[in-house]
Formats: structure tokens, C-alpha cells, sequence
């Protein structure tokens, strides 16, 4: 899922993740900065970790 996510910063400069080998981040640099996920991947992200929670237990803060 990894090389599917995209970032977008201020300038509308959208990038995805450098540094992917076999599926899997090999360094975290490429985290770092000011960028956001595109809606897109948001949206994936969030099903990702909708499916994997445990679904008799809602997420506090403001993603709940």
C-alpha cells in the first residue's frame, strides 16, 4: 500500500514515498517535511485502519 500514497504540499507539489524496497520503508527521511496525504490516500489510509480496529471500541479525539 505503501507506493500507492501521495502527498501534497503547500504549493500543490504532490510526491509519493522514496526509499520503498519490497513493499516495505527502508528510511524515514522521506517522512519528514510539510506535506499532507492527498484525499485519496487519506481515504485509503483510513479504511486500512478501520478494517484492522477492533470494532466494539470507537476512536476518541477528533477522528472519532
Amino acid at each position: 500500500m505503501l507506493h500507492r500514497l501521495a502527498w501534497r504540499n503547500r504549493r500543490g507539489r504532490t510526491r509519493g514515498l522514496k526509499y520503498l524496497v519490497d513493499g516495505r520503508l527502508e528510511h524515514s527521511v522521506s517522512l519528514q517535511g510539510f506535506y499532507r496525504l492527498t484525499p485519496g490516500s487519506a481515504d485509503e489510509l483510513a479504511a486500512v485502519v478501520d478494517a484492522a480496529a477492533p470494532h466494539d471500541v470507537r476512536p476518541a479525539g477528533r477522528f472519532g
